[in-house]
């Protein structure tokens, strides 16, 4: 059952960041669609995925030092997240989405390599 949660979890995170990657526009139009109950979804989950990716650390020894760093950015962006609260999250993210596009494909970047560390956690 953890098999299929991470698996259905790293292909969600890679499926997505590889759409922001080819379209970045598409980062922009989910920051404006965003409510507070995604908002609440979307920091809880990074806290769980930065969770899981500090409980896996120990069995992968070659790659424990990267995923327990990525674990602990992770975690900490969620609670950043769940800190600042809705409204100057939005903001932030509005802000951010409407910069610079290679910053956006490099964050997507870093979702299809944080999607990998999942998939090969399993």
């Amino acid at each position: 059952m953890v098999r299929l949660i991470l698996w259905l979890l790293g292909l969600t995170i890679v499926a997505l960041s590889i759409a922001i990657i080819v379209k970045p526009a598409l980062a922009r139009s989910i920051s404006e669609r965003m409510n507070e109950t995604g908002y609440a979804v979307a920091a809880w989950g990074r806290v769980v995925v930065g969770l899981i990716l500090l409980l896996i650390a120990d069995t992968r020894t070659a790659w424990n030092i990267w995923i327990n760093a990525l674990g602990v950015l992770v975690v900490l962006a969620g609670a950043y997240m769940l800190f600042i609260g809705f409204e100057r999250s939005k903001e932030l993210a509005l802000k951010i989405a409407g910069g610079n596009e290679t910053f956006l494909r490099i964050s997507g970047a870093v979702g299809v390599l944080l999607g990998v560390l999942l998939l090969s956690a399993s």
